[in-house]
């Protein structure tokens, strides 16, 4: 979230980030790709540009590919089911449109690998 991303990116350079995470100024990084590789093109390897924001299985290769980036980050997450013993059929914790009330999110093992075999096969 920066008026200019060209600006903040030479301002994160001059204060000696060695990273910068971004969805290309949109809601994913599938949908601001073409800003991704600009940055990444702009850096000319003063900083590593780091594509995340909605990254899956089904369009790392994309990602990767269209920005010509080196690293990646996402959460790899899945849904499990909670450790919560009492449920309350009738009663729910915040809007209705919310998450699931008794299910919780996490890293997912095999999410990961499959990743992780998708990025070794570009990078």
């Amino acid at each position: 979230m920066v008026h200019d991303p060209v600006v903040a990116l030479e301002t994160l350079i001059s204060l000696g980030f060695e990273r910068v995470l971004t969805s290309g100024c949109d809601s994913s990084a599938l949908e601001g790709l073409s800003l991704i590789k600009r940055l990444a093109e702009q850096a000319k390897g003063r900083i590593v540009v780091v594509p995340g924001g909605g990254i899956t299985e089904r369009n790392l290769q994309r990602i990767l590919e269209g920005s010509a980036a080196s690293e990646f980050h996402c959460s790899a997450r899945s849904a499990r089911d909670s450790g919560m013993k009492f449920r309350n059929p009738n009663i729910t914790m915040g809007a209705s449109f919310s998450a699931p009330e008794y299910s919780i999110k996490v890293a997912d093992v095999a999410k990961v690998r499959t990743l992780n075999a998708i990025a070794k096969n570009i990078l």
